[in-house]
């Protein structure tokens, strides 16, 4: 509880108690020179002057203090480098919003107060806005993810951060947006990435079972087998090379002549799994035809990746006669899961910079202004203000550096979507 507010109210009692408790033995004194009910009369117009005041000046010290909390607070506010305003519950006006709020959507402070929460989201997304903000808990809030819209017509997501206030008297709902459309996309690309390759997968299924159920020779299987785009490769049970498609010598750089009488390592290089030919051969020993994915190597030295599956072929007599290994080309996606890990890793150290680096100064005003708020000495109070001061700009300063670093990460983040293949 802060006592700051009952200070005045404790120095006004303490005043009344003295006065009457002093007044009195004065009338006890003077009571024989002076008029009784003059001296009354003079006494209670003392009172009522000396205490109007000493209750002024007590109210005037309370405003000044509250007046440094609020002028801290709404520094807080302004200064984030996240967009946040104020709505009101009741009619969803916005009734305050800070500079970034301007800056992410374009329209101006006037013209923010002129709207409702609802003139920045799509018109589908309307009724589920007025439900979300009756259903609006008491406490901090994260409202998920939504999608907004700047004024000049971006669609933009953002992830939602909620808590109701009471704001100059109504019943309002503070909110801090952060824009999520660059992991958003991020996010929706691997999506479709994985549905592209499962469905290339279930494709490449069919196509060995069709390999399989055909029990052609090798020149009516090359004829089938070069019509797939992916890449195909022939060995014998110890794992030489019998044959290669077509994809194989366009995606890889090597003839045919290369590969034939080579085992797979050819392709491997040095960031290649240690070992992950041994594993296949462990998986295949035991009748496990699972999925591996390996990075592989062109001719030329460049990087790609490979999702692999290996099939046995069997003769007449159920004995091996070679292996088939179907292979899909998914260096593009293996791209952006780093893409995304570096990301990810991004946020988390912002994150842990919010919860550490920024707590550090906050803390510190919150405490100055306790201590300021517990004390009636002028000089102390403007000693305060200058630590102050003092703390807001390191709290200034260090949410600039973090601004800078998102905005870094975003400009390599669209540099390398640009330039991906």
């Amino acid at each position: 509880m802060n006592n700051g507010i009952y200070k005045p109210v404790f120095g006004y009692l303490l005043f009344g108690i003295l006065w009457i408790i002093l007044s009195d033995r004065i009338v006890h004194v003077f009571n024989e020179k002076i008029d009784e009910a003059f001296f009354q009369t003079a006494k209670g117009a003392l009172f009522v002057l000396t205490s109007s005041a000493l209750l002024f000046v007590l109210l005037a010290i309370h405003k000044k203090k509250l007046c440094i909390s609020e002028e801290q607070y709404r520094y807080l506010f302004f200064s984030n480098p996240n967009p946040m305003w104020i709505y009101d519950l009741g009619t969803l006006n916005f009734l305050e919003c800070n500079d970034a709020a301007v800056r992410q959507y374009g329209y101006s402070q006037e013209e923010f107060k002129k709207m409702t929460i609802l003139d920045i989201r799509p018109a589908e997304d309307w009724e589920k806005v007025r439900e979300t903000t009756k259903r609006m808990p008491e406490t901090f809030h994260v409202s998920g993810d939504w999608c907004h819209i700047k004024k000049n017509g971006k669609r933009i997501i953002v992830s939602i951060k909620s808590h109701k206030i009471k704001f100059n008297g109504i019943e309002a709902v503070m909110v801090m947006a952060q824009d999520i459309t660059v992991r958003a996309k991020y996010e929706e690309t691997i999506k479709e990435a994985y549905q592209i390759e499962k469905k290339l997968k279930e494709e490449l299924q069919q196509h060995i079972l069709l390999i399989k159920q055909a029990g052609l020779e090798n020149q009516k299987l090359a004829e089938i087998v070069d019509r797939i785009n992916n890449i195909v490769i022939i060995t014998d049970p110890y794992g030489v090379v019998t044959w290669v498609n077509k994809a194989f010598v366009k995606i890889t750089g090597y003839t045919y002549e290369e590969a034939i009488g080579n085992t797979l390592h050819f392709l491997q290089g040095p960031k290649t799994e240690l070992g992950i030919q041994k594993k296949i051969m462990e998986s295949l020993e035991k009748n496990r035809f699972e999925d591996f994915e390996v990075l592989n190597y062109t001719k030329d030295g460049h990087e790609y990746w490979v999702s692999l599956n290996i099939s046995p072929v069997l003769d007449e007599h159920s004995r091996l006669e070679r292996y088939i290994s179907v292979q899909s080309v998914i260096t593009e996606r293996k791209k952006r899961e780093e893409q995304i890990r570096d990301y990810n890793e991004a946020i988390k150290k912002l994150a842990w910079t919010n919860s550490h680096e920024v707590r550090r100064p906050v803390a510190s005003i919150l405490s100055l202004v306790d201590i300021a708020n517990s004390t009636d000495e002028l000089q102390e109070i403007k000693e305060l203000q200058s630590l102050i001061g003092k703390c807001t700009a390191d709290l200034d300063e260090l949410i600039k550096e973090m601004a800078l670093e998102i905005s870094r990460y975003e400009v390599r983040l669209s540099e390398s979507t640009i330039t991906d293949p």
